[in-house]
C-alpha cells in the first residue's frame, strides 16, 4: 500500500470526521487505508498542538438561518449549543466563571 501525504488541515478534517462518527478507530481507518496506530499518533499530536496554541478563545459557530437558530461554542472536545435568545452578557459571565 502506498503512503498518502496529508496536510495538517486534512488530518484535522479526518479527526473531526472520526470524532463525530460512531465508529471505532479501526472501523474508521480501515476503509480509508489508514494505519490505526498512526492515526492515533496524529490525533494525539494535533490535540496537543491545539492545547499548546490555546489562546483562551472559543470558536463560535452560528448555525445557518434554516436551522434551529442557535449558536454553538466549542473549546477542544467541549461543545455548548445555546439558543440565540440567550443574553450575550450571560454567555460572557459563564465564560468568565468557567475560566476562573
Amino acid at each position: 500500500m502506498s503512503r498518502v501525504h496529508r496536510t495538517r488541515e486534512q488530518w484535522r478534517e479526518l479527526i473531526s470526521e472520526f470524532e463525530q462518527s460512531d465508529l471505532s478507530q479501526k472501523d474508521f481507518c480501515e476503509p480509508r487505508g489508514i494505519n490505526p496506530a498512526y492515526f492515533s499518533q496524529r490525533r494525539l499530536a494535533l490535540h496537543r498542538e491545539a492545547e499548546d496554541n490555546d489562546d483562551g478563545f472559543a470558536l463560535a459557530v452560528p448555525q445557518p438561518p434554516n436551522s434551529q437558530q442557535s449558536v454553538q461554542l466549542r473549546i477542544g472536545q467541549t461543545e455548548l449549543v445555546l439558543p440565540l435568545s440567550v443574553s450575550p452578557r450571560w454567555v460572557a459571565q459563564l465564560v468568565k466563571e468557567l475560566s476562573a
